[in-house]
Formats: structure tokens, sequence, C-alpha cells
């Protein structure tokens, strides 16, 4: 049995579909992204360090360090696992074992 939903279709054969944002969808987690925000801004304060100098070391781009700092968006596991890293932490489990 098919799924009768509909779905975007890309606009030229070979383009994808368009990209889905996942955004908080309530206040707990928005709080939560804010926390983890807050606690990479500490560590970053801490090191002394810019937000350019993070987003190099985390091989990421400035723009989502900052989507990260407004919470704005989700943010992915790889994503925070590079930040942890560049911020000198183990890894994501060493990091939120910290939180």
């Amino acid at each position: 049995m098919r799924d009768k939903r509909k779905r975007p279709k890309a606009s030229r054969e070979g383009e994808s579909l368009p990209r889905q944002l996942s955004k908080p969808r309530n206040n707990d987690e928005f709080q939560l992204l804010k926390a983890i925000a807050r606690k990479i801004h500490r560590e970053l304060s801490a090191l002394g360090k810019p937000v350019e100098w993070l987003a190099f070391e985390s091989e990421t781009s400035r723009a989502t360090i900052r989507r990260v700092f407004d919470a704005d968006r989700n943010v992915g596991i790889v994503t925070l696992d590079r930040i942890a890293k560049a911020l000198r932490y183990k890894d994501i489990v060493d990091f939120f074992k910290r939180f």
C-alpha cells in the first residue's frame, strides 16, 4: 500500500528536495538548547577564543556556531561532537558529563 501523503517534488530531475529545518517544538527544548549554548559560550570565553576560531577548529561554519548560540535550530549530534572536541573535550559524552 502506498503512502498517500503528499511530498514536495524536486523541480527538476537530479535536484534535491527542499531542506527541512528543525526548530525546537516547545519551551523545554528551547531551554535545553539555550543551556547547551551557554556552556559552549562559557568554554569559548574561558579559552579566550573568538567564534571564528571555534568554527575553524570544529570544521563548521561561523553561521552554524551562531545558530547554536541563538538556539534557533536543533543542533546535530555530529556538530556538537565537533564543537566539544574543539573545546578540548574528549568527545560529546565528556562534554555532557560535565554539563
